[in-house]
């Protein structure tokens, strides 16, 4: 960083700090990975009355800054530009341990968008081909992997497991909520309706100008379940009989 622009920052800051306030809405987008949070945080940021932090509750972060949870937490309440209205941050189900959610769910200042993936076998795929690629976002101008670089074998041991999880952790959330009003938002309204999803959100956290401009994301794993899961016979099999059958669905898989 340039000197001159060290010099506007913190310009800036004391700016902020003598004639700034903190009579601004709190959010929190909850969600599992691989839900379409990138698509909605960008959304958010691209409104100038709204100030989003990525995932600053996320261990990596705060090992980094050596920052506990209440000084994470501190940086949503701190003086902002009398502009903003709305300041927020994207919050994982991983990211605060079971006493820190006790202690969140009681954080009454906060609105909450609750964004899940109704296709879970998708998200789980999603997961795993982004831990295996090292790849977890992809703009129009890249095309990002080959197909066959993003081909993968599900454990049918575990995968049973891991879908009841990701279930249970979003009922879970519903439940550390209950005595408000959250958002609930999906996936594919997310991606299929972005204008009247984002106008939505908007009319929930009361701001107006969020533009719905389409994002210069794309989807990372548009192909069917079928061409993505080198063992899918095997885990359509495993599946057939449970709750989790409707994920298989192949006229829905590429839609989700």
């Amino acid at each position: 960083m340039s000197d001159s622009v060290m010099l506007k920052e913190r310009v800036r800051r004391l700016y902020v700090s003598l004639f700034g306030h903190r009579n601004y809405q709190r959010l929190a987008i909850v969600c599992n990975a691989r839900t379409g949070s990138n698509f909605l945080f960008m959304g958010l940021c691209r409104s100038p009355r709204i100030k989003m932090y990525h995932e600053i509750f996320a261990v990596r972060h705060r090992r980094a800054t050596e920052s506990n949870y209440n000084e994470t937490m501190a940086r949503l309440f701190q003086k902002e530009s009398r502009s903003i209205r709305c300041v927020g941050c994207k919050l994982f189900y991983e990211h605060l341990s079971t006493e820190e959610w006790e202690r969140f769910f009681a954080r009454k200042e906060f609105k909450i968008i609750h964004l899940t993936r109704e296709n879970r076998l998708r998200t789980i795929v999603s997961q795993d081909i982004a831990f295996m690629t090292d790849e977890w976002s992809v703009s129009n101008s890249d095309s990002g992997k080959s197909l066959k670089e993003r081909r993968l074998v599900l454990d049918t041991t575990t995968l049973i497991a891991r879908l009841e999880e990701v279930r249970d952790l979003e009922n879970r959330m519903r439940q550390g909520f209950a005595d408000r009003h959250i958002l609930e938002v999906t996936y594919r309204e997310l991606t299929r309706n972005p204008e009247a999803t984002f106008q939505r959100i908007g009319d929930y956290i009361g701001v107006d100008d969020i533009d719905p401009a389409v994002s210069s994301m794309t989807k990372q794993n548009p192909e069917r379940l079928s061409q993505l899961i080198k063992n899918y016979d095997e885990v359509s099999l495993f599946l057939k009989d449970t709750e989790f059958s409707g994920c298989l669905n192949a006229d829905n898989d590429t839609r989700q």
